[in-house]
């Protein structure tokens, strides 16, 4: 029995090292339960137009965008501006997924529209005329020139009633190489290649997750929004709940500690979000 306790004890405790190294890695975390206050680097955000705080999220409360002007602006930039690598995530439940692009973490050139024209990040649904998608983008200059991670998702994504985990992973940002991924619910992402492009400018954009041509950083000039884009109409329309940035190119396995999901290499236990959430 003594050893059955010893064994549960080191699982107990080596659980519980990863999830605080997940922690201490950890740039911001918006628990969005009431408040806009990050618990972590102190990147408190202030709401914008009709943002509403519910008690109905993923964890605990959430905020309710309307998709018309409502967002909150925080002030975490420059370091996702010089980090090496960074991880983007968020638990979301969109009201809409075949109506235009939706944002739901965006950094950037505050002139930057959420297209991928100017210099900018943002993770969230839709693409030029592609709908029912899921999407990361980390770019400067216009798609065709390479010059960017133009993820699209390659199957559809239609659900309005449950709650998802999205997370776009760059690695290497500055290159050589820069590659990317986007997880859904703990679930790499296949990206859309073929006949992909701006319909509306007969350009063809192709969906790329590595590029030998890094994106700059220099003109990124706004805080990390949850919910809107630069400059453009852009707005989520929905609820999202506990969105959290990292400086680091987080794995299969960190995310789904950081998300609260079941990790397979561990046994099949669950992880220890308490020691996350607190």
């Amino acid at each position: 029995m003594r050893y059955y306790s010893v064994a549960f004890l080191l699982c107990f405790m080596l659980l519980l090292f990863s999830s605080t190294v997940s922690k201490a890695d950890l740039l911001a975390h918006w628990k969005l339960d009431g408040n806009a206050k990050d618990g972590v680097g102190g990147y408190d955000g202030t709401p914008q137009g009709g943002a509403e705080f519910k008690e109905n999220g993923k964890n605990g409360g959430a905020v309710a965008l309307g998709g018309n002007g409502d967002y909150i602006q925080t002030d975490l930039m420059e370091e996702l501006q010089t980090a090496e690598s960074f991880t983007l995530a968020a638990w979301f439940q969109t009201n809409d997924t075949a109506n235009g692009m939706q944002h739901m973490i965006w950094v950037g050139d505050v002139s930057a529209n959420g297209w991928g024209d100017q210099e900018e990040v943002h993770l969230g649904i839709n693409h030029f005329n592609y709908f029912n998608k899921l999407v990361f983008y980390y770019g400067a200059g216009v798609d065709s020139d390479g010059h960017c991670i133009n993820i699209v998702t390659k199957a559809d994504f239609t659900d309005t009633s449950d709650w998802h985990h999205l997370a776009g992973v760059i690695e290497n940002a500055d290159g050589p190489v820069v590659s990317g991924k986007l997880y859904l619910d703990g679930e790499l992402m296949e990206p859309l290649v073929d006949d992909f492009k701006n319909i509306s400018k007969n350009i063809a954009f192709p969906t790329m997750d590595t590029t030998e041509n890094p994106p700059t950083r220099g003109a990124w000039n706004s805080g990390l929004r949850i919910g809107a884009p630069g400059s453009a109409q852009r707005y989520f329309n929905g609820m999202i709940d506990d969105v959290m940035v990292w400086d680091e190119a987080l794995g299969q396995e960190d995310l789904a500690r950081s998300g609260g999901f079941a990790v397979e290499p561990a046994g099949k236990l669950a992880t220890i979000w308490g020691a996350i959430r607190r």
